[in-house]
């Protein structure tokens, strides 16, 4: 199922929802929590530190009250940042900010005899929250740093981490400095845990009413066009929509990750295969549409089923669709799974009349030798490369490049996400004759596609 947010962007009710876009996302669940750690993190650095600033005014030495200082203005950065909205710096500083203070002021912590050394207590919250910003970058951010720092919690409770004696600096700490860092850091990674809690139950939220969505019949599909040089439609795809009851039209990047990770998207695609087939016998029997296909993108875990390739087979006979207007797409990510058993399923639907695409092509891990060996008779030209067409060198000589590619091999090319005349005016004179995007209509319902052809005609 596609999950591009763009098409929903310009549906009939983006300006009612699109305030709600970020509480529905992925992405804006997580942006949202990052924030809140980001300035929940940095008002509590800021309090503490001016405790620990006030003390060290009165009780402490001017080495501790320089240390608080720092803190204190780091606080204050964090808590700057995630008001800016500038949630992925703030999140950086936060983690290195802290994790190098800790560790600095944990080298330097001198407690008193017979107290034990409390500031490494502080490392915990700091880890969790690194490991919930960043699960999904790169390892440094997801593994590396949070390691480091659970290894400095390790390393200073096990006392193997050296100490260096600086006068001054958390000199003779005694029982109120142990007490202060031992609830701080308890405290912290209480709330870190809620955080992280509270995402878990916004996602059993959403799972729940995906599931509901399912049994109820919420989802429907939208239609965009497919044309040709000629700009006459030629086909459409299918674009899977959900109508909830009280929050209106919801983002497909809000709710198909998730159908795809609880595999939720098996029921979905089945509907979404049964649906177009049935649409399709109903275009059958007119003149004006019996010559129109629709393409239906499969997911990867929908494809991985076992069963999948008699699902289609039963779906297409019982809905007595011609399978050679069954047009299915696959995203390159399917081609990194077995290869012998991607290619059986491919064939065994070719010899039965469906037709394949490749989406998004040129974003993932196609190679020649894919192309050359798999049943494709299309390729999709990703929309990113589209978009920057004219402006971008690159992007001009790639989609160059997969032409030439695509007319040796004898395939036929769709470029989507056309939006303007220079574009299309563009992708023709490097060779593609078929087109799909906002210029020749936006996704529709059914009712609407043949209407809004003909006004576009």
């Amino acid at each position: 199922m596609r999950s591009s947010s763009s098409d929903f962007l310009f549906s009939p009710s983006y300006q009612r929802a699109a305030s709600d876009l970020s509480r529905w996302t992925a992405d804006g669940r997580h942006n949202r929590r990052v924030k809140n750690l980001v300035l929940i993190g940095g008002m509590v650095v800021v309090i503490v530190s001016a405790l620990w600033l006030g003390a060290s005014m009165t009780l402490l030495s001017a080495g501790s009250a320089l240390t608080a200082s720092l803190s204190f203005a780091l606080g204050l950065a964090m808590v700057a940042l995630a008001f800016g909205n500038r949630i992925r710096t703030g999140a950086l500083v936060m983690s290195h900010g802290l994790l190098l203070s800790i560790l600095l002021a944990a080298l330097c912590e001198d407690p008193a005899p017979g107290i034990q050394a409390s500031v490494h207590f502080n490392f915990l919250p700091v880890v969790a929250a690194s490991y919930l910003v960043f699960q999904r970058e790169g390892f440094y951010l997801r593994v590396l740093l949070p390691s480091l720092g659970l290894a400095g919690f390790l390393g200073f409770s096990l006392d193997i981490m050296p100490h260096v004696a600086i006068p001054g600096v958390m000199q003779g700490a005694g029982t109120i400095e142990v007490f202060a860092n031992q609830i701080t850091g308890t405290v912290a990674t209480c709330v870190v845990v809620l955080i992280m809690q509270a995402d878990v139950d916004a996602r059993r939220a959403l799972e729940g009413e995906v599931r509901r969505a399912i049994a109820r019949g919420e989802f429907e599909l939208h239609y965009q066009p497919q044309v040709d040089l000629k700009g006459a439609m030629t086909g459409v795809e299918a674009l899977l929509r959900w109508r909830h009851p009280t929050k209106g039209m919801v983002p497909p990047n809000a709710f198909i990750p998730l159908a795809e990770e609880t595999g939720l998207i098996i029921p979905i695609g089945e509907w979404v295969l049964r649906t177009a087939a049935a649409q399709l016998q109903a275009w059958s029997r007119l003149p004006e549409t019996q010559h129109l296909t629709i393409a239906v993108n499969v997911s990867a875990t929908q494809f991985r089923q076992p069963d999948f390739v008699e699902q289609v087979r039963a779906i297409v006979t019982l809905s007595g669709a011609r399978p050679q207007a069954l047009k299915l797409e696959l995203t390159e990510s399917v081609l990194a799974d077995d290869m012998d058993v991607v290619q059986t399923k491919m064939k065994a639907l070719k010899d039965f009349g469906i037709c394949w695409s490749l989406d998004d092509f040129g974003t993932g891990y196609s190679s020649l030798s894919s192309l050359k060996n798999l049943p494709f008779e299309q390729v999709k030209i990703d929309q990113s490369f589209v978009r920057e067409l004219l402006t971008d060198p690159r992007n001009g000589a790639i989609v160059e490049t997969i032409m030439r590619l695509s007319a040796s091999l004898g395939l036929a090319v769709i470029a989507e996400g056309v939006e303007t005349e220079a574009q299309r005016a563009a992708l023709e004179a490097a060779g593609c004759q078929c087109f799909q995007g906002y210029l020749y209509g936006r996704p529709v319902p059914v009712c609407e596609l043949l209407e809004q052809r003909s006004a576009a005609a």
